[in-house]
């Protein structure tokens, strides 16, 4: 009886039992373990990103079209789910889509080949107009200037240099580049049509990797989601920036704004990537038309309709449109597209925000990586609450 009195004294004031010092030599262990665990993976997930990176640079050449032909897939899924409802087969269902798209912008790319080449002509025309208005700020600058050139005279001693070779000409350049880029868009072409027609047996065998069922129906709602959000998102996405090019091209015609469809052209294929398109069109509206037009209206006319439309587009068409509006956050948006076209250039800027769509699908099924795609997401959004589902029947694991 008195053996028990000190464990119900400790009871009765609160105080912690006795422990022995065996418990904390092992629960130091473990802690220990746990944290040179965590430090580990740490590490490896450190070096997975630079691995990653080293390789995304080194194999941008491969990377980069390959990218290019499973967006474009995943766009152009719905059009070939369309014809093969028709009766077509899956191969010459893709075969028709990939040829009408390839064949469009091929026609789309010959008719603004002359506008193009104008805006080529008139840079000297540009130059001279930016001179002439920057002209009552030269002898600000002239000054500047000249206490400069006094300095480096006295500091430095002029040495002889060899003379700056020449830069190549644009038809240089573009008869050295041409057989890599033609070799690109077969790759991409093939690709697109392979992966169009044998989507839904890549699909399938994906859901049946893994050996559980609990982790194949986890796969099954990542596919099923990232063709609901990237290919469906993108869809509606592509024929909403069509009719916004078509919009500009008419609003800038009846505005008597010189080019009217190269700027819508510019227009619908910038707003693919959302913040960062439409931010550097109108900025560059804005600097054409302070160097082209001769008035202040006329200078501020193009940005103002790019802004109006953009405004229209993305708080009124958007939200109609689609289901729910992009939830991934413009700061990652931004670090994702200079990440991208640091590796694989021009590239990066089609491929940043599908890759980034995908990443955040993905990781929103990983338990273990649910809390990282709340730092992709934009700080309004919350995901979406699932009612219960009735457990699972436990299933053996198929070797």
């Amino acid at each position: 009886m008195s053996a028990h009195l000190p464990k119900i004294e400790a009871q009765a004031l609160n105080l912690p039992p006795r422990i022995r010092i065996g418990d904390l030599k092992r629960s130091g262990r473990v802690s220990g373990l746990r944290r040179d665990l965590r430090i580990i993976r740490v590490c490896a997930i450190g070096l997975l990103i630079i691995a990653a990176l080293t390789g995304g640079v080194a194999a941008g050449a491969l990377l980069a079209p390959t990218a290019i032909a499973v967006i474009l897939a995943l766009v152009l899924a719905p059009i070939a789910n369309a014809l093969e409802r028709l009766g077509l087969m899956p191969s010459l269902a893709a075969l028709i889509t990939v040829l009408a798209l390839s064949s469009a912008l091929a026609v789309g790319s010959a008719a603004l080949a002359p506008s193009f080449s104008q805006w080529v002509h008139r840079a000297p025309e540009l130059v001279h107009s930016v001179e002439r208005k920057l002209r009552p700020f030269r002898s600000q600058i002239a000054a500047v200037e000249s206490a400069s050139n006094r300095i480096s005279t006295v500091v430095s001693m002029p040495a002889k240099t060899a003379p700056p070779a020449a830069p190549p000409s644009i038809v240089a350049t573009i008869f050295t580049n041409a057989p890599d880029v033609a070799a690109s868009v077969i790759y991409v072409v093939v690709l697109t049509i392979f992966l169009l027609s044998e989507r839904r047996r890549y699909a399938k065998q994906l859901i049946l990797l893994p050996r559980s069922f609990a982790n194949r129906l986890r796969v099954a709602r990542i596919c099923r989601d990232v063709r609901h959000r990237v290919s469906g998102y993108l869809f509606t996405l592509a024929s909403i920036n069509v009719g916004l090019a078509a919009a500009t091209a008419l609003c800038f015609a009846a505005a008597g704004i010189s080019e009217p469809i190269l700027w819508g052209v510019a227009f619908g294929i910038l707003n693919f990537i959302p913040v960062i398109g439409p931010t550097t069109i109108i900025l560059t509206a804005a600097a054409v038309g302070f160097v082209t037009a001769d008035s202040f209206a006329g200078a501020i006319l193009p940005p103002a309709i790019l802004l109006a439309l953009d405004v229209v587009e993305a708080y009124f068409v958007q939200p109609w449109l689609l289901s729910r509006r992009l939830v991934i956050s413009p700061i990652a948006i931004f670090v994702m597209v200079a990440t991208l076209v640091w590796m694989w250039g021009a590239a990066g800027v089609i491929t940043a925000v599908p890759i980034l769509i995908l990443i955040h699908t993905v990781l929103l099924h990983v338990p273990s990586t649910r809390a990282y795609a709340r730092f992709l997401a934009t700080e309004h959004w919350r995901p979406r609450a699932r009612p219960a589902s009735p457990e699972l029947p436990h299933r053996p694991a198929v070797s």
